[in-house]
């Protein structure tokens, strides 16, 4: 089970994550965060196992930017 501290660091990874991406597509936030929540790449992030969060919010990004392509 994910403890409450690493649960709050990947949802502020996922919310950086989509400020990033909505800053640089020039998207709606609320738009973003519907797909980006909807994405492999938040699955990716919520499995503590795939340990992405540690790689912060620009690699999340990116991860979401290269599976949407």
């Amino acid at each position: 089970m994910v403890s409450d501290k690493t649960l709050f660091a990947m949802d502020l990874t996922a919310l950086m994550a989509v400020e990033k991406i909505a800053k640089d597509s020039q998207r709606p936030q609320e738009d973003v965060l519907v797909d980006f929540m909807g994405s492999n790449t938040a699955k990716m992030l919520y499995d503590d196992s795939n340990k992405l969060w540690w790689d912060g919010p620009d690699a999340t990004a990116e991860e979401f930017e290269r599976e949407k392509s």
